[in-house]
């Protein structure tokens, strides 16, 4: 349900993908966002915009220049076949976008300014070459903002009103402050500077209290029959020491 309401802005808008770029399985998976670009290219995405986030915690520090040539290919590959497929910003997640428990919402503006508005302090053609460059200053965690420009010097991928958006992380903690910004009508964090009408889903529903994101590509699990609840039914105490 979560992907038929995103498709809805195929025709006409832009798929914009928000997320970490890693294959260290905690908060993304770099084969899932591969499957995405694949996915909804094959079911009528024309216009496909990647906002990546580079890790360096979870994965080495410097892996980010080997993730982002993957995706670089699979987009290169995209584009043979008529999509109008783009990196179109990034930055470090410790840095840009992925704060958690509110501590710091600078860190949600700048991916903002960078994702929605198509505006950072450093501006490249080349997704590739901006990583490379900005890692002469700061380590992957810490990597500027940074947008992909065109030969007119215009951001290549800002949001805008029509478009789709996903968040592609499945881990809930470091996307939920991003989830309310993109969601939320009512928002005093931060100036938005304009809000646009979107079609949003998250990877999966990050917050099941809030309803949040309240469309979601993946439903949340039932989980029953754990080993808590066996043992509590057969009467039999446990001892936890952490």
């Amino acid at each position: 349900e979560g992907f038929k309401y995103i498709s809805e802005s195929f025709e006409k808008g832009t798929l914009h993908l928000i997320g970490l770029l890693s294959d260290g399985g905690v908060h993304s998976r770099l084969d899932q966002l591969q499957l995405l670009l694949k996915g909804s290219s094959e079911h009528g995405a024309k216009r496909i915009r990647v906002h990546f986030l580079t890790d360096g915690r979870d994965v080495s520090d410097g892996s980010s220049v080997g993730f982002v040539e993957t995706i670089e290919n699979d987009l290169a590959n995209l584009r043979e076949k008529g999509v109008d497929a783009r990196i179109a910003s990034g930055g470090g997640r410790m840095y840009v976008t992925m704060d958690r428990y509110e501590n710091d919402w600078d860190v949600v503006k700048r991916g903002w300014d960078a994702q929605v508005l198509g505006e950072a302090p450093h501006k490249f053609t080349n997704a590739v070459e901006a990583v490379k460059k900005l890692r002469e200053i700061a380590n992957d965690q810490y990597l500027p903002p940074f947008v992909i420009v065109d030969e007119h010097n215009k951001a290549v991928g800002p949001i805008v009103d029509g478009d789709a958006v996903v968040t592609f992380n499945f881990r809930a903690d470091r996307m939920v402050m991003l989830a309310k910004a993109l969601e939320y009508q009512d928002f005093d964090k931060f100036d938005r500077v304009r809000f646009p009408k979107i079609r949003y889903a998250g990877m999966l529903q990050y917050d099941g209290e809030l309803k949040l994101p309240s469309h979601y590509l993946v439903s949340p699990p039932e989980i029953d029959r754990t080993s808590d609840e066996y043992l509590v039914y057969n009467g039999i105490c446990t001892f936890a020491c952490r």
